[in-house]
């Protein structure tokens, strides 16, 4: 299927966010969107996702298709563990295979804890792990690696390039670097 927009404009109130852009991604493509904070990003994966409406312009295959999206907040069911969380999105769950999944970015001893008790970057890995084990269509990938330290970033980035599979893999960062590690092309907005 053949995702993009073409001609969006997305305006609140006075301010215009989003004018006339046109993008088109191909099937199984990885594309960084970079732009300074305020530049649309985060409003852009919004339309994708269909939580807010274009005024204008259309979409292109958003959101008829399967999406999984890591937001800039955790959106984490902050009671369950992160093994729970990501069995949430699961159609036919197996419970090993997630849990071998999150031993990858998460250490075994955090993975029956709720997620309240779990630092920043635990919780950030458990909601980027939640969306990549999502069978999805499309990958949305907000600023998923702020806050992690270097080594978690590079081990976190290498699990997202290992499982996304064939999946159109959509992201937004401040770090070039974090487009090259995953493969993406950058697109500024």
């Amino acid at each position: 299927m053949t995702c993009g927009c073409e001609h969006l404009t997305k305006r609140y109130g006075a301010q215009t966010v989003l004018r006339d852009l046109t993008l088109n991604f191909r099937p199984g493509g990885a594309y960084c969107l970079m732009a300074p904070s305020g530049g649309g990003k985060t409003t852009l994966f919004r339309l994708f996702a269909g939580l807010e409406t274009p005024d204008g312009g259309r979409l292109l295959g958003f959101p008829d298709c399967r999406m999984s999206m890591v937001f800039q907040e955790d959106r984490l069911f902050e009671h369950l563990s992160p093994v729970t969380n990501a069995v949430l999105v699961q159609q036919k769950p197996d419970r090993g295979q997630i849990i071998r999944a999150l031993e990858e970015i998460l250490s075994r001893d955090c993975l029956t804890q709720p997620v309240r008790e779990l630092s920043g970057g635990m919780k950030r890995r458990a909601a980027i792990a939640r969306a990549v084990l999502c069978p999805s269509e499309v990958l949305l990938l907000d600023e998923p690696f702020t806050g992690l330290d270097e080594e978690t970033r590079l081990r976190t980035i290498r699990f997202v390039r290992q499982r996304r599979g064939d999946r159109l893999l959509l992201l937004t960062t401040h770090r070039p670097e974090e487009a090259e590690l995953l493969g993406a092309e950058i697109i500024r907005l």
